[in-house]
């Protein structure tokens, strides 16, 4: 994955990388919303118990961080980056 590409896919899994980590933006919010909602239909209690905060939560916004996170991770990974 070139450095091109590996911002492509931050961008699209909704993240900004900074010296401090991750950010996750408004896309990689909204993005995870729709992840948990799946894992939620397949039974996930900690997606459903996500689901159940407000949006403005700090604790939902983290957890959909690492939501994110984690299918850029994979997505790095499989490209070989």
């Amino acid at each position: 994955m070139t450095w091109e590409a590996r911002q492509g896919a931050l961008e699209r899994h909704g993240l900004v990388e900074s010296g401090d980590g991750f950010t996750v933006t408004l896309k990689g919010f909204q993005k995870a919303a729709e992840r948990a909602r799946g894992l939620r239909a397949q039974g996930s209690k900690e997606a459903a118990r996500m689901l159940a905060l407000g949006t403005t939560d700090p604790v939902r916004w983290e957890y959909a961080k690492g939501l994110q996170i984690e299918t850029f991770s994979r997505e790095a990974h499989e490209s070989g980056f």
